[in-house]
């Protein structure tokens, strides 16, 4: 029994590693894709799996923001704008985990009875997974087709240094609603503070939610919509990921929802392979940072659906 458990935890610090590594590669948290795998893989209540995620974020999130800090990939000024929405925003989320938790009537799928809290943490899950990823793999397949197409661009080209203009993020910067702020680490010369506040309510609801640190749709809306430069939005995406995992954290602790045995043995793996992680990052282009990141997601999508499918006996 004790061989077991000796196992049990030692591949739960694997885990921790390979979810450092994704850290700070991509600047997320890791919890898309820690959260699933310990209730799928290991069997963790949805609910401890979410607190215990958030928790041990803290740790990983400091380490790879401390690493991207030497590289000048943190927009501190950009950070705390979004701040000022993402608090607000996890306690919003944190509390409708609760409902849906206290909600005792199940859902009958399949002849299969699944609680409300399990069914709809599972379906946010894949939806916002599949979208940002399709959406990110396919912009980023066309970027490195286009960038190989003219070798005069691979040296002057934005989408080599990361930067991606959409007419998405063209339209939000011409956004004039004051106050504004000028964002010179991401090169973006005026944009209103509501815009930056408003993402962060919405970033900060999904991490108390679903037990992320959100960043996993921060840094698409930063490069897609805000239009911040890949690298910058993978420091920076850490850097408030601190904050929002730490106030998920105090919420989930006086709701009983963290394992603190469970998050030291994820933190031991993922404090070292954060720092691997951000390493290969300064080695990668932004195009090639988030096509390897769109493949990330779906092979969170891809255990989130096997696990929800086994679970309603449809496999």
């Amino acid at each position: 029994m004790e061989v077991c458990v000796i196992i049990h935890y030692l591949l739960i610090t694997i885990l921790g590693f390979i979810i450092g590594g994704i850290s700070g590669l991509f600047g997320v948290g890791g919890g898309f894709l820690l959260v699933p795998l310990l209730t799928s893989v290991f069997s963790i209540p949805c609910n401890i799996a979410i607190g215990s995620s958030l928790c041990q974020m803290i740790g990983t999130s400091t380490a790879s923001t401390l690493k991207h800090r030497t590289y000048g990939n943190v927009d501190y000024r950009l950070a705390m704008f979004i701040l000022i929405g993402s608090i607000s925003g996890a306690e919003l989320g944190a509390q409708i985990l609760m409902f849906l938790k206290n909600n005792t009537k199940a859902l009958l799928i399949n002849n299969c009875p699944i609680s409300q809290m399990d069914f709809w943490v599972n379906l946010i899950y894949l939806f916002l997974l599949s979208l940002i990823g399709i959406s990110m793999f396919v912009e980023s397949r066309k970027a490195k087709k286009s960038l190989s197409l003219s070798p005069e661009e691979k040296s002057l080209s934005q989408k080599e240094k990361g930067v991606v203009k959409t007419v998405f993020s063209q339209k939000v910067q011409n956004i004039k609603i004051p106050p504004l702020v000028s964002l010179p680490t991401s090169e973006i010369e005026s944009i209103s503070i509501w815009n930056l506040i408003l993402l962060g309510l919405f970033t900060g609801m999904i991490s108390g939610l679903l037990g992320i640190g959100g960043a996993f749709i921060m840094n698409p809306v930063l490069i897609y919509l805000i239009g911040v430069p890949t690298s910058v939005a993978v420091g920076t995406s850490l850097f408030q990921t601190i904050f929002i995992a730490s106030y998920g954290t105090l919420t989930h602790f006086f709701k009983g929802n963290i394992d603190f045995i469970l998050v030291v043995n994820i933190l031991s793996g993922s404090l070292i392979g954060s720092q691997v992680g951000a390493k290969i990052h300064h080695t990668l282009k932004g195009r090639d940072i988030r096509y390897y990141f769109s493949l990330v997601i779906f092979v969170a999508v891809a255990i989130v659906l096997i696990k929800f499918l086994l679970r309603i006996n449809y496999l």
